[in-house]
């Protein structure tokens, strides 16, 4: 019987946690012939989410709260379920969204085929019903809400991650390349496994919304409207001007990658990876260029815009 696993990193999430976890256990019951857990890591909460994880835990042992200690954020959260975890397949879960009952029925059934096709790293993610706090759609795509790319290339991940990790799995041959890497040193953790799986694997998508994604005003990232009114909006210009900084990140990440995982890429992906991270010392010119030419750029107008001025212009 092959081990699926859910990971699901927790803090302060007893307002929601609950439906969460219920959720999972109904996709569960949709997998008879695998042997499914979730394992859940806590942030050191200050609220009753591990007395909630307690209680599930005596109830039903496929339940197991690794660690409560604190952690620093989500980011380091997760990487501390990837080091701590292995499965056939695992599945990364947030604490406040809602699965849809046929989510890991779908995703299972897709691995399946595709390691049928040809075996090797395999990272699966889909789309997401963006909803309010209480579960009320907002919109029904989140890829249209936020106008995200649903196959970007390697160009393209390296500045702008469209891999949500609460919609992602992965087989054991690409976590296990994870779990070797730096990928604690990475701006986040699904954002690393989307270029990995990009570069040495495949990615596969499923064009369907497959849970709500609840929005409730402390999400630690969210979904943000791409319509033209959310994007000159005064939280939209704060976040212009911060985009500088992830920019210059991505350069960081770039050669953490490269460092990484240098020896396994294609050339093709190597010499781009490797232009990116030296553009930044290197004239107008040679940015235009793998702008322009090379596929590195965002999705949408006032991305590219943003992206434009502060990486091809170097303001």
């Amino acid at each position: 019987m092959k081990k699926i696993n859910v990971i699901l990193a927790t803090y302060n999430g007893a307002k929601y946690v609950t439906e969460q976890i219920q959720s999972i256990l109904l996709n569960f019951s949709h997998l008879p012939e695998y042997d499914c857990r979730l394992l859940v890591s806590d942030d050191s909460s200050s609220d009753e989410t591990t007395a909630i994880i307690n209680r599930f835990n005596e109830q039903d042992p496929r339940i197991s709260l690794l660690d409560n200690g604190k952690k620093g954020g989500v980011r380091e959260n997760f990487n501390h379920l990837i080091m701590h975890t292995s499965a056939d397949y695992t599945f990364f879960s947030d604490q406040d969204d809602l699965w849809l009952p046929n989510k890991m029925r779908l995703f299972m059934d897709r691995f399946v085929e595709m390691e049928q096709q040809k075996q090797g790293p395999i990272l699966l993610h889909s789309d997401l019903c963006v909803a309010d706090k209480n579960l009320s759609p907002i919109h029904i795509s989140m890829f249209t809400y936020q106008n995200l790319d649903r196959h970007p290339s390697l160009g393209k991940l390296m500045v702008n991650n469209s891999v949500t990790g609460c919609v992602m799995a992965c087989n054991h041959e690409l976590f296990d390349k994870a779990r070797n890497s730096r990928i604690g040193e990475s701006i986040m953790h699904d954002w690393y496994m989307a270029m990995l799986a990009q570069a040495i694997g495949r990615v596969g998508f499923i064009d369907n919304s497959m849970i709500l994604y609840r929005q409730h005003g402390n999400n630690v990232l969210g979904a943000q409207s791409a319509s033209l009114g959310a994007l000159l909006s005064v939280s939209f210009k704060s976040r212009f001007f911060k985009a500088r900084d992830i920019i210059r990140r991505t350069r960081t990440q770039a050669q953490l990658f490269l460092d990484d995982f240098s020896p396994a890429l294609k050339p093709e992906d190597r010499k781009l990876l490797t232009d990116y991270v030296e553009s930044f010392e290197k004239g107008f010119m040679a940015r235009f260029k793998l702008f322009s030419s090379k596929g590195v750029h965002k999705t949408g107008f006032l991305r590219n815009a943003s992206f434009f001025v502060f990486y091809v212009l170097g303001l």
